[in-house]
């Protein structure tokens, strides 16, 4: 055998080792990817509900959160400013989802129902008062989902509506 014979046959095992490398590595990056993806969801999904259990563990957050789903106006400076610190939570929660999403750590499907969420609250008489006030005091990213949202219509209705249990007085 001549080296000519034994260098092609090296070079031929070794471009079969590099395919089966890249195969390899390809099947690592797509598990990382879903892992990552995987741990990004639960995150969200903790994440929400710690808000929520912020909201619902506080007897006086939750009366204002209430209250304040009915009118922000006629909420005291003291509960605005509650109402503001609460509804902050959802909207900077949301802004995490899209920013996960941006990176291809979410799927669409996650990204729409913490959107509609979102847009329940918004949707409701006192949330759409606190928008015009404040919404301007968050991140361009969250005013550009909310007010595109806004402009196209209510399609996601409000907590109130869906949720009447959510109202200020009960039924």
């Amino acid at each position: 055998m001549s080296w000519e014979v034994i260098g092609a046959t090296g070079e031929w095992a070794g471009a079969i080792a590099v395919v089966i490398t890249l195969f390899y590595l390809a099947k690592q990056i797509k598990s990382n990817t879903d892992q990552a993806t995987a741990e990004a969801e639960r995150e969200v999904q903790k994440d929400f509900m710690h808000i929520q259990e912020f909201v619902a563990t506080r007897s006086e957050t939750l009366l204002v959160f209430r209250r304040g789903l009915a009118s922000f106006n006629e909420l005291s400076n003291a509960e605005k400013a509650l109402f503001h610190f609460t509804i902050s939570l959802f909207v900077n929660h949301f802004e995490g989802v899209l920013r996960m999403n941006s990176k291809a750590l979410l799927s669409s499907d996650v990204v729409e129902t913490q959107g509609n969420i979102l847009m329940m609250l918004i949707g409701s008489a006192g949330c759409r008062e606190f928008w015009e006030v404040a919404g301007e005091t968050f991140s361009e990213l969250s005013k550009a989902y909310v007010n595109k949202r806004l402009s196209t219509g209510s399609e996601w209705g409000n907590v109130v509506d869906v949720f009447p249990y959510f109202a200020e007085r009960d039924a």
